[in-house]
């Protein structure tokens, strides 16, 4: 079992007042971290554009985020030392949890298949409800997706799918990734940790991810700029988050000998 603090309703503001504030005092760090981020995103739009399958950059590009909180460890690692009076370094998501390696390896992985399963279902869809022998580019695909009736029901039936598994990834690793950085824990008990989180307090936790889903629409809209600074500003708030919860194993019962 794993205890939780009960948190304030409006706490998710504070988290994003206090995520922010480790954005300022470590800009440097946060930035090149968030400018990694975006160069990922980059590397797979320009990856798509060569293969003549831009239709799938907004179908890749939402199912990355499904995988984000995998890859904001290291800005979890720069809060946790700024909280401990330290100085945040870029090597320090490499240096300080060895022992657990292993078990962020494993919540990894899970996130990835979620992102694998998206991406298929999504390409399914398209198969399936766009008319065979139409290709687009995506300029096209755009006012397709808004104007035509099959545009419109693929985004429909795709948004209602994406958000289902959107919900997935953010309840099994809201909580888990910081504390497996934070925590000497094996990966289930920061899962069940996340998904109590999740249960105990929803209307905290669906206030959260709507400020998330909110800034990175916001950062998306600018691209590069954007999301090199909303994504290591959120990966901060999310910290907090984390410690304000503040999970804790509960030690196992001991039981005593006549």
């Amino acid at each position: 079992m794993v205890t939780l603090e009960k948190v304030r309703r409006d706490a998710p503001w504070s988290w994003l007042k206090a995520g922010w504030a480790d954005f300022i005092r470590a800009p440097q760090v946060s930035l090149l971290y968030g400018l990694i981020f975006v160069g990922l995103g980059i590397v797979i739009v320009a990856g798509l554009w060569t293969i003549d399958q831009s239709p799938l950059i907004p179908i890749a590009m939402s199912g990355f985020a499904l995988v984000a909180p995998a890859l904001a460890i290291g800005i979890y690692q720069v809060s946790r030392a700024l909280e401990r009076g330290e100085k945040p370094r870029f090597r320090i998501m490499i240096t300080r949890y060895p022992s657990r390696m292993s078990q962020i390896g494993f919540m990894s992985v899970v996130l990835a298949l979620l992102f694998m399963v998206w991406f298929r279902t999504a390409q399914f869809l398209y198969i399936g409800i766009v008319p065979a022998g139409t290709e687009f580019d995506l300029n096209d695909f755009i006012p397709f997706l808004l104007t035509d009736p099959k545009g419109i029901t693929l985004l429909i039936v795709g948004t209602l799918i994406g958000s289902v598994l959107a919900s997935v990834a953010f309840s099994i690793s809201i909580l888990t990734f910081p504390m497996l950085v934070d925590q000497d824990v094996d990966a289930v008990t920061a899962l069940v940790a996340s998904i109590r989180a999740v249960f105990s307090q929803p209307f905290v936790l669906l206030t959260w991810a709507w400020l998330i889903a909110f800034w990175v629409i916001a950062g998306s809209v600018f691209f590069i700029a954007g999301l090199a600074l909303t994504f290591p500003l959120l990966a901060h708030a999310s910290w907090h988050a984390y410690k304000d919860f503040a999970p804790k194993p509960e030690a196992p019962a001991t039981s005593s000998q006549a």
